[in-house]
C-alpha cells in the first residue's frame, strides 16, 4: 500500500512541478529580457546623455566635427565591446561622422538608399526628438538613436549605435539555467519533506486505521485504534461512534426480537388452543424450520432451537415430504396419511407468509383409528 501510494504521490507531485516549473520559465524568460535588454538600452543612452555637452557644443558651434567630438565617439566602442557601429548626424540630416570617412556629409535618405539602414529609428529620433530603440530584423542587435538637443529644444544631431544583444542572451540564458536548477532543487526538498509529511502524519494513520477497522469484532463493535488529535483521529473518533450505534440497534433488536419471539408463542399457544381439537398435536415452526411452538411436549432436549427434523428425522418421509409441498406453495393446505408407533395419523400442513418477511409453517397430526394387525 505504501509502494502504490509513494508512486502515485511521485507522478502527481511531478506533474504539478514540472508545470510549475514551464509557467515559471515562461514567465521569468520574459521577464529576465525585459530586464536585461532595458539595462543595456538604458545603459547606452545614459552614456550619451552625461557626454551631450560635448557633442551638442560641436554641432552648434561648427559644422566640421571637433576633436574631443571624434575623441568621444571614438572611445565608446574601446569601452563597450557591444557598441558595433556608430553613426553621427546632423540636425539637417547630415551624417557628421562615419568610421568609413567616403560616407561622411553623406544625407540620410542617400544613406537610406544605399542599404546602410536597417531601421527607422534615425529618422523617427530625428522627427520625435526622444531616443528610438528599435530591434533588427536578424533579432541579435538594436539600433539606438537617441537626439541632441540645442538649448532652444530643436534637435541639433543624432547619434545613432548598432548594439550586439549577444551578452545580454547570453545573461538571459544563464539567469534562466540558474533559475531552473534553484527551482528543481527547491521543489526537490520541498517533496521530501512533504512525502515525509504525508506518509508519516496521513498515510500511515490511515493504514493502521484500515487494520483496525478490518479486525471489528462483531462481539464488541471495539475499535481498537490509538487516540490521535488530527483529523484521522477524528475519522476514528467517528467510526467508532457509528459502530457504538450498531451495537446499541443491534442489541435492542435482539431484545426485541426475544420479546416478539415469547409474545409469538403465546400468541400461537392461545390460537392452537382454539383451533386444534383435543388430542391433535401442532406444531409451528420458522423459516427455518425450527419450532417455535407444540401444543404437546417435546421428549427432545438439547441447547439451542429444536429442528424439524430433531422430532420426525428420516423415519417418517410422508411428513416431511409433505411439509416440503406446503413449504414450496405459501398459502396451500396440503394433507396426508402415516403410520407411527402402530397409530394412524391424518397430516395438514400449510404455511403462512407476510409481506414483512415472516414465514410460519403450521403441521398438524390428527390421530386416526388404530391400525389392524
Amino acid at each position: 500500500m505504501i509502494k502504490k501510494i509513494s508512486i502515485r504521490w511521485f507522478l502527481w507531485f511531478s506533474l504539478v512541478a514540472g508545470y510549475a516549473l514551464i509557467l515559471g520559465a515562461l514567465l521569468y524568460f520574459n521577464l529576465f529580457k525585459r530586464v536585461f535588454d532595458t539595462n543595456l538600452q538604458n545603459h547606452i543612452i545614459n552614456i550619451v546623455r552625461t557626454n551631450a555637452n560635448v557633442l551638442i557644443e560641436g554641432l552648434v558651434g561648427r559644422d566640421l566635427i571637433t576633436i574631443p567630438e571624434v575623441d568621444l565617439i571614438s572611445s565608446w566602442p574601446r569601452h563597450d565591446n557591444r557598441i558595433s557601429n556608430i553613426v553621427y548626424f546632423n540636425g539637417n540630416g547630415t551624417i557628421r561622422w562615419h568610421k568609413d570617412s567616403d560616407k561622411i556629409r553623406m544625407s540620410l535618405s542617400e544613406y537610406h538608399r544605399g542599404g546602410n539602414l536597417d531601421t527607422d529609428a534615425v529618422l523617427e529620433a530625428l522627427k520625435m526628438g526622444v531616443p528610438r530603440v528599435i530591434l533588427k530584423d536578424d533579432g541579435y542587435s538594436y539600433e539606438i538613436a537617441i537626439p541632441l538637443k540645442a538649448k532652444d529644444g530643436k534637435v541639433a544631431g543624432v547619434i545613432s549605435f548598432d548594439v550586439s544583444r549577444e551578452q545580454v542572451k547570453s545573461e538571459i540564458n544563464r539567469a534562466l539555467v540558474n533559475y531552473l536548477a534553484g527551482s528543481i532543487l527547491i521543489f526537490i526538498l520541498m517533496g521530501i519533506v512533504l512525502y515525509i509529511f504525508v506518509i508519516k502524519n496521513v498515510t500511515k494513520p490511515i493504514l493502521a486505521l484500515t487494520d483496525s477497522i478490518e479486525n471489528i469484532s462483531t462481539k464488541s463493535f471495539q475499535l481498537d485504534f490509538m487516540e490521535r488529535n488530527d483529523e484521522v483521529g477524528e475519522l476514528a473518533r467517528a467510526v467508532q461512534g457509528f459502530l457504538s450505534k450498531v451495537k446499541k440497534e443491534l442489541e435492542e433488536r435482539e431484545i426485541l426480537d426475544k420479546s416478539r419471539h415469547h409474545y409469538e408463542q403465546e400468541w400461537w399457544s392461545s390460537v392452537l388452543a382454539i383451533t386444534i381439537p383435543k388430542g391433535s398435536r401442532a406444531l409451528v415452526v420458522d423459516e427455518n424450520n425450527n419450532v417455535m411452538h407444540a401444543n404437546f411436549e417435546l421428549a427432545i432436549k438439547k441447547d439451542g432451537p429444536i429442528h424439524l427434523l430433531d422430532i420426525f428425522g428420516g423415519t417418517q418421509q410422508d411428513i416431511v415430504h409433505i411439509v416440503g409441498q406446503a413449504m414450496d406453495n405459501p398459502g396451500k393446505i396440503f394433507r396426508a396419511k402415516t403410520q407411527s408407533g402402530g397409530r394412524a395419523f391424518g397430516i395438514k400442513t400449510l404455511q403462512l407468509s407476510s409481506k414483512g418477511g415472516i414465514v410460519r409453517t403450521i403441521i398438524v397430526l390428527e390421530p386416526l383409528s388404530a391400525v389392524k394387525k
